[in-house]
């Protein structure tokens, strides 16, 4: 089994996950490639595979999304069922991505507000070993899916792991989200929020370097 193979998304969706890994299978892995590279220029992260084992299933997790979202990745595959297709649908529609800010922290859900919109979201938390220990007041960014389960309120769940902001950077990702908001620019704020991505990520990277020196719009890091 291909590295990407063995690192599926975790999720609180597990149709999404099964027609993920389908789909994964049924590219090309020479467009695969591609995509993966402007990944990764996108997010201004080296292409080598980090020494850290949830690191480098958390990129494939990241990777699938943008694959997905950014780029309809299931829409250029003809072999879908029906069911498939429609789980597809479902996901496209009724996702959500943003930037969250943890408001309340019970045992199942999570109550969160998107910090450009302003609005509520009820969200379960994910289960077993991919379950976050959330506090009021933290930062994170995620891709949220309306839970077809959900009897009476709206609720949400994640699609992947979320990626999460510490405090220390908190005051950075607050001007820029201020900047976005004056300018009314949300395409820009959803770009950036995969630089926030790569940020993160190169944090647990390089955890021996001031985060100051990765959080910032003109890092070479």
């Amino acid at each position: 089994m291909s590295e990407a193979l063995k690192n599926q998304p975790d999720s609180g969706a597990p149709d999404f996950e099964r027609l993920v890994q389908k789909i994964i299978e049924s590219v090309d892995k020479a467009k695969l490639a591609e995509m993966r590279r402007d990944f990764h220029t996108r997010l201004r992260i080296t292409l080598n595979q980090p020494d850290n084992t949830g690191l480098i299933e958390d990129l494939w997790d990241y990777f699938y999304d943008w694959c997905f979202f950014e780029h309809n990745l299931p829409e250029t595959i003809e072999t879908l069922s029906g069911e498939e297709a429609g789980v597809w649908k479902h996901v496209k529609v009724a996702n959500q991505r943003g930037l969250y800010s943890v408001q309340k922290t019970p045992d199942t859900e999570l109550k969160l507000k998107e910090l450009y919109t302003g609005e509520i979201f009820w969200v379960k938390n994910l289960k077993g070993a991919e379950q976050v220990a959330f506090s009021k007041g933290d930062f994170l960014e995620a891709r949220l899916v309306g839970d077809p389960e959900a009897s009476k309120k709206q609720k949400y769940l994640f699609l992947r792991k979320p990626s999460y902001h510490p405090a220390e950077v908190h005051p950075y990702i607050k001007t820029k989200i201020k900047t976005f908001k004056r300018n009314k620019d949300f395409s820009t704020y959803q770009n950036w929020l995969w630089l926030l991505v790569g940020m993160y990520l190169k944090h647990r990277l390089y955890s021996h370097l001031p985060i100051e020196k990765i959080y910032d719009d003109n890092s070479r890091i």
